[in-house]
C-alpha cells in the first residue's frame, strides 16, 4: 500500500468542515477534484471513509478508527518539514568548535592567515589546549574537531594526518659531521644538542620519539624560546639543533653557517592531525572545513615559522625576565 499524503490532507480538511464545498474552497481545488481524491484514498485503504446522508457527510466507523492516525501523520509531516528547513538554513550564531594543540605560533597562524574565514553561516571558534584536554573534549562533545600535534589516538576518535615533517639535525658547517648527508638515530646520542625547555611541545615530541627507541639526547642547554633563538643566530659551534626542514630553511639557512642532516629510519618526524569522533557525521557536515585544512596545511606551516621568526626578532631588544626594553647607555 502506497498512501499519497495529499489525499490524506484532503481527507483531514474534509473532516474539519464535514462539507465538500467548504473543504474544496480551503484547499483551492474544485469540489469534483476533492471528491475524486477521497475516492482514490478509499480505494488505497480498501475501506469507506464517508457516507452521504442527503446533504450531509457522515464518518464511517473505519474513518473514526483511522482519524487519529491520519492526524498524527500530519503532525509528523509538519515537524519533519520544520526541522529540514532549520537544517537547510542554520542559525547565524552557529559555531564550529575547533581546538588546537601544538605550537602557539601555529595557533596564531590559524587566526592571522584568515584561512578559517571561508564559511558562509558557520563561525569557527578556536581554543588552545593540550592533547589530553583535546581528547577529553572530543569524547564529551565539547568540540567538533581537534587539530593536534602529536596525533590523538583513541578507539572512538578518527585522526586524519594533515602534515608529516621529518625532524633532522642542524649543525655548524665546521662540525666534523658536516660532510655527512645523514646520521643514524644512535649517532644522535653522541652529539651535544641545544634544546628547548622541557615544557616546549617540540622538545616533548623529540624526547618521546627518542625514548621509544632507547635514545638519550645529550642536551648541553635547555632554553626558553627567546634564548633558544639567540643560540640559533649566535652558535659558537659547541652544539647542534633538532629541527624540521621548514625551521631550517626559515631560521638557520639564511645565515649560511649551518647544514641540515636527515636522521636515518624515518622515525624522527612531526605529525599534525585533524581528529573527530568516529561515530559522528561531523566530517560530512563540515566537509568544507576538512578540505580547507588539507589544502592549506603547508601554507599554515610556513606562516607558523614566519610568525615565530617575527616574534623572536621583536624581542631581541626586550629583557625576557622583566619584559622591559633593554637600555644601552652610550657615554
Amino acid at each position: 500500500m502506497n498512501l499519497n499524503y495529499t489525499r490524506i490532507l484532503h481527507f483531514l480538511t474534509t473532516v474539519k468542515h464535514m462539507n465538500m464545498n467548504k473543504a474544496a474552497k480551503e484547499l483551492y481545488i474544485s469540489q469534483p477534484a476533492l471528491s475524486l481524491s477521497i475516492s482514490r484514498l478509499e480505494e488505497d485503504l480498501g475501506v469507506s471513509l464517508f457516507y452521504r446522508d442527503k446533504n450531509k457527510l457522515v464518518l464511517s466507523r473505519e474513518a473514526r478508527i483511522l482519524l487519529p492516525r491520519f492526524q498524527q501523520l500530519r503532525s509528523d509531516y509538519e515537524l519533519l518539514i520544520q526541522e529540514a528547513e532549520l537544517l537547510h538554513s542554520p542559525r547565524q550564531d552557529q559555531f564550529i568548535n575547533i581546538s588546537f594543540s601544538g605550537s602557539k605560533y601555529f595557533f596564531a597562524s590559524l587566526h592571522l592567515t584568515g584561512i578559517l574565514n571561508q564559511f558562509d553561516q558557520i563561525i569557527p571558534k578556536l581554543c588552545y589546549i593540550d592533547v589530553d584536554q583535546a581528547e577529553e573534549m572530543l569524547l564529551s562533545g565539547q568540540i567538533d574537531f581537534a587539530i593536534a600535534c602529536p596525533l590523538i589516538s583513541h578507539p572512538k576518535i578518527t585522526t586524519l594526518v594533515l602534515l608529516t615533517e621529518p625532524i633532522g639535525l642542524v649543525l655548524p658547517d665546521s662540525h666534523p659531521f658536516a660532510c655527512k648527508k645523514s646520521i643514524s638515530l644512535h649517532e644522535l646520542e653522541t652529539i651535544p644538542i641545544h634544546g628547548l625547555s622541557k615544557e616546549n611541545t617540540f622538545r616533548n615530541l623529540c624526547d618521546s620519539i627518542c625514548a621509544a627507541h632507547n635514545i638519550q639526547i645529550d642536551y648541553v642547554t635547555e632554553s626558553n624560546i627567546a634564548d633558544y633563538n639567540q643560540l640559533m643566530t649566535g652558535n659558537n659551534g659547541s652544539g647542534c639543533f633538532l629541527a624540521t626542514p621548514a625551521n631550517y630553511d626559515m631560521n638557520f639557512k639564511p645565515s649560511g653557517n649551518y647544514v641540515y642532516l636527515t636522521i636515518d629510519g624515518s622515525v624522527m618526524n612531526r605529525k599534525m592531525g585533524l581528529s573527530y569522533l568516529t561515530d559522528s557525521d561531523i566530517q560530512y557536515k563540515y566537509a568544507n572545513f576538512v578540505s580547507i585544512m588539507q589544502e592549506n596545511i603547508n601554507q599554515l606551516n610556513y606562516h607558523h615559522h614566519d610568525i615565530g621568526k617575527s616574534i623572536m626578532a621583536s624581542v631581541k631588544n626586550i629583557d625576557v625576565h622583566t619584559d622591559k626594553p633593554k637600555v644601552s647607555l652610550n657615554k
